[in-house]
This record gives structure tokens, sequence and C-alpha cells, in this order.
């Protein structure tokens, strides 16, 4: 499920869509939520999830930041991060959401 949420997020990539590569980011958090063992976790997160999504006007780049490369890059993120919850790979998995959340 979470590899198939990586396509539409390419897609964005590609046609250099960043408000397309919003939302298809926002749908791979939330299949990430859903997966989540914690009820709490999953419930707090999806509602977090759909009240960002309701009060976003628009997707502007940082200062400095070409917004192609940088959904590009947080493309590449998002995909190995899935690679690692494929494989288990606790320590690769909290090194990436590390990364995430430091870089974004």
């Amino acid at each position: 499920v979470l590899r198939d949420c990586l396509e539409p997020m390419a897609a964005a990539v590609a046609s250099g869509d960043p408000a397309a590569f919003v939302h298809a980011n926002w749908h791979l958090h939330a299949q990430i939520a859903a997966i989540s063992p914690s009820q709490l976790l999953r419930t707090l997160y999806s509602s977090l999830l759909e009240m960002i999504e309701r009060h976003t006007l628009s997707v502007l780049p940082a200062e400095g930041t070409s917004l192609p490369g940088y959904i590009e890059e947080r493309y590449q993120l998002h995909a190995d991060l899935v690679a690692a919850l494929e494989r288990r790979d606790a320590v690769e998995t909290r090194r990436l959401i590390a990364t995430h959340n430091t870089q974004g």
C-alpha cells in the first residue's frame, strides 16, 4: 500500500506539480498512520492531516529553494522511508524520520 502511494508523488515530481505532490504526500502519511498499532496515534495524526489539508491554501518553496528540486528530494526521502519500513529496518527508519523532521 505504501509503495502504491509513491506513484502519484513521483508523477507530481515528473510534472512539476507541487500541489499534487503535497496531496499525494499527505495521502502517504495517512497510510503510514493507518498501519500504526496505536489507535490513539492513528486518530490524532489522521485528524491533524485532515486539518492541515483543509487549511492549506498554496504550496510555496522556502526562500532560496528551488521547488522542483525540493519536491524531488522529498520524494526520494519518502521512497527511502517506505523501503526502510518494508525491510522493517528500525534504525534506518528512525534516521529517515529524523531527517524528514529536520529538513522539511
